[in-house]
């Protein structure tokens, strides 16, 4: 990648964001200074070093950058995917099989974001805005999904925003103890989560 790339270009190159979320993962999000992040990203994806500094002249920019992508494609990939016209067991069960494999591949980016999201309201309200707002649409859309289920009766839930956000929350515990070593793929894992949302949160009949 030349040096003539544009910071913005950087801020959404994937190759960039999936290097920095590994370093991330395996340095914590501050075990690298600013410096020598910039140069084990450069070094390892072939990217210009000035460009990069210009594009994200803190660990703090890249941190950032990193959790906006992985939220965004979360988010946005969900309601591409998302078939309405199925019934509403159907479009849960895919939602969370595809959120598992998602959240599987970003679950970096997930970790960093739970600790640079209570700074980012702080310091930086437009960008805790903008990640903010994806978090919010995707709430919608699983709150939305509940309600299609209610009213079809598939589901017994009293209140379905309650019962999004058990959801999600739900989601996030995979990052806690999840080892593919262990002997359970991501196919498996992903059939665990659709009965345990279906049956445990959302109330669907066996």
């Amino acid at each position: 990648m030349t040096a003539g790339t544009s910071p913005h270009a950087l801020r959404t190159t994937a190759s960039v964001l999936d290097c920095a979320a590994r370093l991330f993962a395996e340095h914590g999000s501050r075990g690298l200074a600013t410096s020598a992040l910039i140069r084990r990203v450069s070094a390892e994806t072939g990217t210009d070093a000035a460009s990069l500094r210009r594009a994200f002249p803190t660990w703090f920019d890249l941190a950032y950058a990193v959790v906006l992508r992985s939220t965004r494609e979360r988010v946005d990939g969900q309601l591409a995917a998302d078939q309405p016209g199925l019934p509403a067991a159907e479009r849960m069960s895919s939602l969370v099989r595809r959120h598992v494999e998602i959240g599987w591949k970003h679950r970096a980016a997930t970790s960093l974001a739970h600790e640079i999201l209570p700074v980012l309201r702080a310091v930086h309200p437009d960008r805790h805005r903008e990640v903010g707002s994806l978090t919010r649409t995707y709430r919608e859309h699983v709150r939305g999904i509940i309600v299609d289920g209610l009213v079809a009766g598939a589901f017994g839930v009293d209140e379905p925003g309650r019962a999004a956000d058990e959801v999600l929350a739900t989601f996030d515990s995979l990052l806690h103890w999840y080892e593919p070593e262990a002997g359970l793929s991501l196919d498996d894992l992903g059939a665990v989560y659709v009965d345990l949302v279906l049956h445990h949160h959302l109330g669907h009949p066996r």
